[in-house]
């Protein structure tokens, strides 16, 4: 049939056999290309479509970043000023705290004054007296450190031991006045001690005999 129709448009004088063969070429090779070209401009396009989702994704990813360092820039920001006012706290109790020393130690001086007051002021004359008059009797002037007496009892201070008794040697209680005494040995106390909730705050002194060399 092919053959008729060349032969029928080779009779009509439109196109030579040979033209009509390189048509017939030309027609069948454009055909075999079209595949090709289509598989090519779709792997383009495929190209394409990748490259804008990687630059889509980079975005998105310099966005989370951008992002994070914000926030990360607000938490260091946060971070130094409660550093600024923890500083600030800290000097103002400081502060307080030294104003409160100060308070309370003007306050014990005060008290403490309050309580030695007539102590105080009766020391100087009893000394002037004990001067002018050294046959004075003593005992009158006992009655004078009832003051001290009240102070001690107020503070809690329990005296150790009493003057010129005899006891039992203590070496957590008292001190010596010579090195070879022994634990248990009998001693006389010639100056008292004192101590506060448990806690020795001054030993008493102990000898072997009394002032003056009394037993």
């Amino acid at each position: 049939m092919f053959a008729d129709i060349l032969s029928d448009i080779q009779g009509s004088g439109m196109f030579s056999l040979v033209s009509l063969f390189v048509i017939a070429i030309g027609t069948f090779a454009l055909l075999l290309m079209i595949p090709v070209i289509s598989s090519a401009t779709s792997l383009k396009l495929g190209r394409r479509t990748d490259s804008s989702a990687q630059i889509k994704l980079l975005k998105d990813e310099l966005q989370v970043s951008h992002q994070k360092r914000l926030e990360l820039e607000q938490k260091i920001q946060r971070l130094i000023s409660e550093k600024a006012a923890l500083h600030q706290e800290g000097v103002r109790l400081h502060e307080e705290l030294q104003q409160q020393r100060l308070e309370l130690s003007e306050e014990f001086r005060t008290s403490t004054f309050e309580q030695l007051q007539t102590l105080l002021t009766n020391y100087p004359s009893i000394h002037q007296m004990v001067n002018i008059k050294p046959e004075l009797p003593v005992k009158n002037l006992l009655s004078m450190f009832t003051p001290l007496d009240n102070v001690l009892a107020k503070w809690g201070y329990e005296q150790i031991g009493k003057p010129w008794e005899q006891v039992p040697y203590n070496s957590q209680l008292h001190q010596p006045d010579n090195a070879d005494i022994t634990e248990g040995e009998l001693v006389y106390i010639r100056f008292v001690g004192y101590q506060h909730q448990g806690r020795i705050l001054c030993p008493a002194k102990v000898s072997r005999t009394l002032p003056g060399g009394g037993k």
